[in-house]
């Protein structure tokens, strides 16, 4: 019970995180032509209060990026053209920021942008093991996206089956890998 208690309290500490830092408003990841990929906290010191254990913060962090992700798309459903997902930048062994990549505008137009694949990278592989390891009620997708920048890749974590007809799936956004790669 007490795990349960501290999970609150953590997650109570993040959503406080985002009210500050303006995030927490729902509607503005839903308004026309709107796209962003917002980082969740801004500053290390923002979550000093996590677990020191590297693999248990990174646990609280997605965990709790996930439920935001589940509050966003639940808000409002868009007949088309409407994509979101949680990403994570393999920018140093440290940093691990979880951030909310939202869409609101044609789908084809982000197809154009984005080529995700099956997961490669120790990263992606490790990134994957983890959001399969956590204990939430929906089963999330984890793709990869290695064109954006070579030299740090970063995941997609996005629900595994379309919550509603007009949200675009990840896997909407899939390449096959070559075999020569």
């Amino acid at each position: 019970m007490g795990s349960m208690n501290n999970g609150n309290a953590y997650e109570s500490r993040l959503w406080r995180l985002l009210e500050k830092d303006n995030l927490a408003d729902l509607a503005r990841y839903h308004q026309r032509r709107f796209f962003d990929e917002v980082p969740l906290f801004s500053r290390d010191s923002d979550i000093d209060f996590l677990p020191k254990a590297k693999k248990a913060a990174r646990g609280i962090l997605v965990t709790f990026a996930l439920k935001f992700l589940q509050s966003v798309i639940a808000y409002e459903q868009h007949p088309s053209g409407y994509f979101a997902a949680i990403t994570l930048w393999n920018l140093s062994a440290d940093a691990f920021v979880p951030n909310l990549f939202a869409w609101c505008a044609p789908i084809r137009e982000l197809e154009d942008k984005l080529e995700l694949s099956l997961g490669t990278t120790p990263f992606a592989k490790e990134t994957k093991k983890l959001v399969n390891g956590l204990r939430l009620s929906e089963t999330f997708k984890v793709l990869e996206d290695s064109r954006t920048d070579p030299d740090s890749p970063r995941v997609f974590i996005a629900p595994a089956h379309p919550p509603y007809r007009g949200f675009a799936a990840l896997d909407t956004f899939r390449r096959q890998t070559s075999a020569s790669k």
